[in-house]
């Protein structure tokens, strides 16, 4: 018995060797996955940005101007005279005579405002189950679909001063011998007041330097589903280079809110400056690649960061005389998360 003591401690390590020497023959790049996998991951997104149209709403026409009114009143205007009118400054009246004006257009009709290319961010959260497997070189990729839900959250802002020449047109109303209540006055539909005559006796046309300052903000939120092939290549035991690649449905969630003051000679502060806002929601659809690497940290979860590019057509949308166009197909992406296999 004691003589075959040190024959078993022999073959004992003699096994032990032969196990050591055939895990060093595995190639290091084989790694056994499971064929089920869940990714939870932050999107990074650069170089989205919008574009702000501006186009002309129209100016008041007759009885009403930037400065003032003269409608019908209860009476329907009889023997052509109205008390129904107002006006804004003492400088309005010349005489026997009641200038009301309007600008015809604003120096920001026809341009166009671009935002800074912004930064913005989103998630994603994919399931991928594996399919297959090929063989490459030494190593065996592997192949299978991947789907899930994906997320990006815009926020542009853009501020731009427009200054030009702006046409503004001129009625004349004659007051008939009265003597106007002072500055600023509003007149009634019931009355009683000092009675204008209804309708103007001239009108006149100038042009005026102007100032426009329009800012606008425009969030939009890309929501929806991803789907595609992947496929996975081992480098080492323990790094992965992931390619995949398909389409994407969105539905695209937009807030598009102006404000715009203008500034015009003759005109009181503030009459033709506005304010407006509108939300829409519309259905785009897309395709998006994306390059990886991965990490494992342990059998069953890794760490993974690269880059994506996903097309979407561009989002438009507008109120007021002011139309956003969302562009996303310049921008491109960073991605990182946490992959567990299962």
């Amino acid at each position: 018995m004691k003589a075959s003591w040190p024959l078993r401690t022999t073959q004992a390590a003699a096994c032990l060797a032969g196990a050591f020497s055939a895990l060093a023959q595995i190639d290091e790049s084989e790694l056994a996955l499971d064929r089920n996998r869940l990714s939870v991951g932050a999107r990074f997104s650069f170089g989205v940005s919008a574009k702000v149209s501006n186009f002309s709403t129209g100016a008041p026409t007759a009885p009403d101007y930037h400065n003032g009114f003269v409608r019908p009143d209860i009476s329907g205007n009889a023997d052509g005279k109205t008390w129904y009118w107002g006006y804004e400054t003492g400088d309005q009246i010349a005489g026997d005579v009641l200038n009301l004006s309007s600008a015809l257009e604003a120096p920001s009709d026809g341009q166009f405002g671009e935002s800074d290319d912004g930064f913005q961010g989103g998630f994603e959260v994919l399931y991928a189950r594996e399919l297959g497997r090929l063989q490459l070189g030494k190593r065996r990729a592997i192949w299978g679909v991947e789907g899930g839900v994906t997320s990006l959250n815009t926020l542009l802002e853009t501020s731009d001063t427009y200054e030009g020449n702006v046409r503004v047109l001129t009625d004349s109303y004659r007051l008939g011998g009265i003597v106007p209540p002072g500055a600023p006055y509003l007149g009634t539909f019931e009355g009683p007041g000092p009675l204008i005559e209804s309708s103007s006796f001239t009108q006149s046309t100038r042009e005026v330097p102007a100032v426009s300052r329009v800012d606008t903000q425009i969030e939009t939120l890309l929501v929806g589903l991803k789907v595609g092939p992947f496929l996975d290549i081992p480098i080492t035991r323990r790094v992965h280079f992931h390619l995949s690649g398909g389409g994407v449905l969105l539905a695209a969630i937009s807030d598009f809110s102006f404000t715009e003051s203008v500034s015009v000679p003759g005109l009181p502060a503030g009459a033709l400056s506005r304010e407006d806002s509108t939300s829409e929601t519309q259905i785009v659809g897309g395709a998006y690649v994306q390059a990886a690497g991965s990490y494992a940290m342990t059998e069953f979860l890794s760490v993974y960061l690269g880059g994506q590019y996903q097309y979407v057509g561009d989002v438009s949308f507008g109120t007021g005389g002011k139309e956003a166009t969302v562009e996303f197909g310049k921008a491109i992406e960073l991605v990182f998360g946490l992959r567990a296999s299962f």
